[in-house]
């Protein structure tokens, strides 16, 4: 074989302005994708929190009904959190009422907000009837921390415009953005 022929073309490189006009247009496109994704990453929170929330106040109004126990949910909007309460059966009465532990970790802790995993997500506000105490009686029915039945719907409000809302007599609860 005669490599007479042949040429061998050595290849060139890329120049310094070649590297940086890359670097730029791919900094351009982080910027790009990146920006919207950590909004959309703050408002999967709030609705992962929400989500949070309102299965803690279906597994409080089930708990009511199954133990014929009232129960609580406690919102503390000015320190991004929230407990689960049951009446205590040797001591009845909301002032006798005891921790419930959270069916997702058995922790009889608060449920804290605007902390891992739902870093930026606050309490805005919370209503039930002008309290921010939600009771569930024996028979499931929504209350506010008066013991009076709601007359309108309760709300807690998060973050981003995400709200978990508690109908009255029946406690549908449910949760999304509202507008």
């Amino acid at each position: 074989m005669s490599h007479a022929g042949l040429q061998i073309r050595r290849g060139r490189g890329f120049t310094l302005i070649e590297l940086i006009t890359v670097v730029v247009i791919l900094g351009i496109i982080a910027l790009v994708v990146g920006v919207p994704t950590l909004s959309n990453l703050n408002s999967l929170r709030s609705s992962a929190a929400a989500s949070r929330l309102a299965g803690d106040i279906r597994y409080l109004q089930r708990t009511a009904m199954a133990s014929g126990l009232r129960t609580w949910l406690v919102a503390d909007a000015s320190n991004e959190r929230y407990t689960l309460h049951i009446e205590d059966p040797a001591n009845p009465g909301k002032a006798g009422r005891v921790a419930l532990p959270n069916p997702l970790d058995q922790s009889t802790s608060a449920v804290q907000f605007n902390s891992s995993p739902y870093n930026g997500v606050l309490i805005t506000s919370a209503n039930f009837n002008s309290t921010a105490e939600l009771e569930f009686d024996n028979f499931g029915a929504p209350r506010d921390a008066n013991a009076a039945a709601l007359p309108a719907i309760g709300l807690i409000v998060l973050s981003n415009g995400v709200a978990v809302r508690v109908h009255p007599v029946g406690g549908y609860v449910e949760h999304r953005k509202w507008p």
